[in-house]
């Protein structure tokens, strides 16, 4: 259900000594407290592992503000991560910031300023998930302000292309959907076996969502930035359903003749189910934008949903390549 998520407090002079203390810092260098941090860090995660300081700031009257990350799977040492989770990892993070602050500093007054929700899809057989990534190329270049990107930059700033993930971005939210396993062995991290032939989809809330989210709407509502605010299935299950299935459709993948056998076999007019074929011939020449350039957004929307219904996803496995499976069951399913 969740991956990761930030939050920050504000903290006194007391908590900041202690945590300096602990970790045997005679004196902080603010020109350079990232590296000073990045060596509490590597203490912190000895005994708290999944548990990190993004970092620390200055602020007035002796008041400071420390963000935190932390990786819930690393933290509870497991890949699925359900609602009734929420009081241990909030008992555990209380632990943490006792042993480094002190027991004034209550993790109840945290502002959340980021959180990454999950949906872990297991894949066994490598091929299905090459043939995944090669299938989402023809995803929609662009949904509710979020642009998809498939090229990325090294280090020294050179292009390459992401062979294993893909981008979905805005400001506020972003969706990734990539070979977990993969990403561990090309960061040399260790594979632990809840990442063994994972597909991951990763939804993350910016702050700036949060902070949009936190102001009352029309109808009076609004979600408090704080972690038991989102740590719900049916938070985790709406933001899913609305953020992620419109880029990656419903239904199973098929070569066109599969798909063609179910759409034959269906209810629909003899009129409908050229239209349909048309539509998937479409989208296999150039991508599930390319019908849109002749259709309109309501036709458009209309056989989406007749190929909703048939279980076929409007994406086709291409027919000339042999090496691929005829079908190939979606991964993404709520």
């Amino acid at each position: 259900m969740i991956h990761t998520f930030e939050f920050y407090l504000r903290i006194d002079t007391k908590a900041l000594q202690n945590l300096f203390s602990l970790h045997m810092v005679t004196r902080i260098n603010w020109d350079n407290v990232r590296a000073e941090i990045k060596k509490i860090n590597q203490k912190i995660d000895i005994n708290f592992y999944g548990i990190k300081i993004n970092y620390l700031k200055e602020l007035v009257n002796e008041e400071y503000q420390i963000n935190i990350k932390v990786d819930i799977t690393k933290l509870l040492s497991k890949g699925k991560i359900l609602e009734m989770d929420y009081y241990i990892v909030k008992e555990c993070i209380q632990e943490f910031l006792n042993h480094s602050f002190g027991n004034h500093v209550i993790f109840d007054q945290h502002i959340l300023t980021r959180i990454d929700y999950k949906l872990d899809a297991i894949v066994n057989v490598e091929k299905d998930r090459e043939l995944l990534f090669h299938l989402i190329e023809k995803h929609t270049k662009k949904y509710s302000h979020k642009s998809k990107y498939r090229w990325g930059k090294t280090d020294i700033g050179e292009p390459y292309k992401y062979e294993a993930s893909q981008y979905h971005n805005n400001k506020s939210v972003g969706l990734i959907i990539y070979d977990k396993q993969k990403e561990r062995l090309e960061k040399n991290e260790p594979l632990l076996p809840f990442h063994k032939n994972v597909v991951r989809y990763e939804l993350r809330l910016q702050n700036q969502h949060l902070n949009a989210k936190k102001r009352h709407d029309k109808l009076g509502k609004y979600v408090p930035k704080k972690l038991s605010a989102y740590f719900r299935e049916e938070m985790w299950y709406e933001y899913m359903n609305k953020h992620v299935y419109p880029i990656v459709h419903k239904g199973d993948y098929y070569k066109i003749t599969e798909a063609e056998k179910i759409i034959d076999s269906s209810s629909f007019t003899k009129r409908k189910k050229d239209k349909l074929r048309q539509f998937l011939v479409q989208v296999s020449k150039g991508s599930i934008d390319t019908p849109k350039q002749n259709l309109s957004k309501m036709t458009y929307r209309h056989y989406i949903c007749d190929l909703d219904s048939l279980n076929i996803n409007p994406i086709l496995i291409p027919k000339n390549r042999k090496d691929f499976p005829c079908h190939l069951k979606n991964p993404f399913a709520l």
